[in-house]
């Protein structure tokens, strides 16, 4: 067990070093514009990347999940009819979603949903052909994953970021192009990855009609295995993104910028979660006949869950420093908008159980249950929504960040209810529940202390040390956990 340990978190790690540094230099996109845009087009450009998020769902089709889970370790043959025909389902859906958006951009961008300028349909236009891209490549990537070639995969996510990011500098801040800029510059990131995977791409077609009857075959049956992960996987997006155009209708797009400039401050526990779970799909897949896989499930959530404890107080204790350091065009984030601060540890708690989420469908996979998803990513987003239009009226952007709270939490406890009866899963959740009371204990404790400047950074300076000793004194972290956690570390 402790081997298979170390695999996961090797993946992870290497995933982890791409999504760190992809991570954060798309993070530092966050400065950049709150120096160089007005929150109103902070605003626009959220509002339009989250319609972008939901548009992704369709033009999947399912057919991620489906390719991971069709997927065989030693069938070369069966694997490259199956990845041809996903590639060509997304493909085709891909195409057409696009050219309905390009015809229908004006009405589009002035919904209510977006309330764009005069040239929002250029806007809109621009911005289709980046789930364009992306879905073009959604097989390519997975297949990378379940070929366990972490680095390739890192490399190219790398090198997408890099790209937007140089093309969002030269864009926004030499010819000031404002949010025309922040979008091109994202299709030509997206077009990067293309452009390497294209090859790979070509002759599907061929490989498909070579044997119609089974293809279709096939199809239909990756259709019946990923169609049910849509309604799951769109309401996923819901929790995600659907609180910035409700508050765009209800506030304003300046407060969506304030909103999203310091949501994005959480991007510690964001980037833990993300690279978790692209390590995590291939490593329960792969170790789903194991005798001990429960066990084995069982102890990484604990694992998982010490280090988002970790990364709660380190992140949640400097950021009010890190937000102060010079930065191109003034500070880090523009002091403008450091008065929601407030709402990065609420944050990173939505994130933690989101996490929670992650770890608890390996069974569903693995049982071949995804139809059962809905049912908590339905109802978490009728609690994001319906938290979302009750709180940010009262409590403004505290009050979005709450109700994601809300979300993750009803999803997370609603998939372990249904887990018990799919695959149950003895998680040790005495000792992730003491993970979290010893967490907020020392967050309370340090945010209680006298504010002067001295008191508070030697207070937030122990507060790690503090975590990992009590964490050893309650038996939490205990011997053989320690020693696998010191190997990961050494490793």
């Amino acid at each position: 067990m402790q081997s298979k340990i170390r695999s996961l978190a090797s993946d992870t790690i290497v995933y982890g070093v791409s999504t760190v540094l992809g991570r954060f230099l798309s993070f530092l996109l966050t400065p950049l514009y709150t120096n160089f845009l007005s929150a109103s087009e902070i605003g626009d450009v959220t509002a339009i990347y989250a319609m972008i998020a939901f548009v992704n769902i369709v033009y999947s089709l399912g057919m991620e999940p489906a390719f991971m889970r069709f997927w065989e370790r030693s069938d070369s043959e069966s694997n490259a009819r199956v990845f041809s025909v996903a590639v060509l389902a997304v493909v085709a859906v891909s195409i057409v979603v696009t050219g309905v958006t390009v015809i229908l951009a004006t009405p589009i961008a002035g919904s209510t949903f977006l309330q764009l300028s005069s040239e929002g349909a250029t806007y809109v236009a621009i911005a289709s052909l980046i789930p364009l891209l992306d879905a073009m490549v959604l097989i390519p990537f997975a297949q990378l994953r379940m070929q366990q070639k972490p680095r390739t995969f890192a490399a190219l996510r790398l090198l997408s970021i890099v790209v937007t990011v140089a093309l969002n500098i030269l864009f926004v801040v030499v010819l000031g192009m404002k949010i025309e800029g922040v979008l091109w510059a994202g299709v030509l990131g997206s077009a990067a990855t293309f452009l390497y995977f294209l090859p790979s791409m070509v002759g599907v077609v061929s490989r498909v009609r070579e044997n119609l009857p089974a293809a279709k075959e096939l199809f239909g049956n990756m259709l019946r295995f990923g169609l049910p992960t849509v309604p799951s996987n769109f309401s996923a997006i819901m929790v995600q993104v659907a609180d910035r155009p409700i508050m765009l209708m209800l506030t304003g797009s300046a407060m969506v910028g304030m909103y999203q400039t310091n949501f994005r401050l959480a991007i510690p526990m964001m980037m833990f979660v993300t690279m978790f779970e692209y390590a995590w799909k291939p490593f329960y897949l792969h170790h789903r006949d194991d005798p001990e896989a429960k066990g084995l499930f069982a102890r990484v959530f604990t694992l998982f869950s010490i280090v988002c404890g970790a990364l709660f107080l380190v992140t949640s204790l400097f950021m009010p420093y890190v937000v102060q350091l010079p930065f191109i065009g003034g500070r880090f984030i523009n002091p403008a908008y450091w008065s929601g601060l407030s709402i990065v540890p609420v944050v990173m708690f939505a994130y933690f159980f989101n996490g929670v989420f992650i770890n608890m469908s390996a069974g569903f996979h693995i049982q071949k249950r995804t139809s059962l998803f809905p049912i908590a990513t339905g109802v978490a987003a009728v609690v994001s929504v319906a938290a979302t239009w009750f709180l940010v009226p009262h409590f403004g952007i505290m009050g979005a960040a709450w109700a994601k709270v809300a979300a993750y939490v009803a999803s997370a406890v609603i998939l372990y209810v249904v887990q018990l009866r799919v695959y149950p899963v003895h998680y040790d959740l005495v000792r992730v529940g003491l993970v979290l009371v010893i967490t907020a204990g020392i967050y309370g404790v340090v945010m209680m202390l006298p504010t002067d400047d001295t008191t508070q950074l030697l207070a937030r300076s122990a507060a790690l040390p503090v975590y990992l000793l009590l964490l050893v004194v309650t038996q939490v972290l205990g011997a053989s956990t320690l020693r696998t956690l010191l190997r990961l570390v050494k490793r």
